[in-house]
């Protein structure tokens, strides 16, 4: 559920959001394809890869996905993420997602809400990490 007004304070740490990444779900979000580091196990190994990766965006929808519940219609319309991939995820890992806000500034309609976010996997590992924003509509 979104929150109102005035109820979003920089420093504030969002819910976390946990995600259990099968190769099912990458399956589904990628395709099942031959030679592919996604689907293809044996071809993933043999790239140096110890299993078959989850597709980078996978943890933008899941940053997608907690900013949504935050600002609700105001992420949709007006959410922007910028995330740099900086270690894989792999089939069977666990992902939790995190945000703290960083900024909330006045602008038309509302206020900018931007919030530092990252995944980290279930070695406490950052596997993403970037910024987010959406308006808070008044």
């Amino acid at each position: 559920m979104a929150v109102t007004t005035g109820s979003i304070k920089v420093g504030q740490v969002l819910p976390t959001l946990e995600k259990e990444i099968s190769q099912r779900k990458i399956d589904a979000y990628s395709g099942v394809r031959a030679r592919s580091i996604h689907t293809d196990q044996a071809w993933a190994r043999q790239k140096g890869f110890r299993a078959p990766l989850a597709q980078g965006m996978m943890s933008t929808a899941y940053v997608s996905e907690m900013m949504t519940g935050l600002l609700g219609a105001g992420f949709v319309k007006g959410g922007t993420i910028a995330m740099t991939f900086v270690a894989p995820v792999y089939a069977d890992d666990r992902l939790t997602v995190h945000g703290v806000v960083k900024d909330v500034r006045p602008e038309a309609g509302g206020a900018r809400v931007v919030v530092d976010v990252w995944c980290q996997n279930q070695h406490g590992e950052k596997t993403a990490v970037g910024t987010a924003s959406g308006l808070l509509l008044a």
